[in-house]
């Protein structure tokens, strides 16, 4: 999985942040978990070093609600063009 090189994320004084694609002029909150992960897959994580890193990293999520979480974020950004498989 390969972020969009043209989308930035803006990590907010909050730990919360916001991506802006400007190939499409759109912008996409992130709550701290989406944050977290968006550094992930800076790092060239894939979906189950995503899970992994999100079991690791936060305490009380269980494998299922990790895979589930992981999967409705990736899902997200591909669906804004902001993650693609090449």
């Amino acid at each position: 999985m390969i972020l969009n090189h043209f989308a930035t994320m803006a990590e907010q004084f909050d730990g919360t942040g916001l991506v802006f694609n400007p190939e499409t002029n759109a912008a996409m909150s992130l709550n701290k978990t989406g944050v977290f992960l968006w550094k992930e897959l800076e790092k060239g994580a894939d979906e189950p070093a995503l899970v992994r890193a999100l079991l690791d990293h936060f305490s009380g999520v269980t494998e299922e609600q990790g895979t589930r979480d992981v999967k409705a974020f990736v899902e997200a950004l591909r669906a804004r063009s902001l993650l693609s498989e090449a």
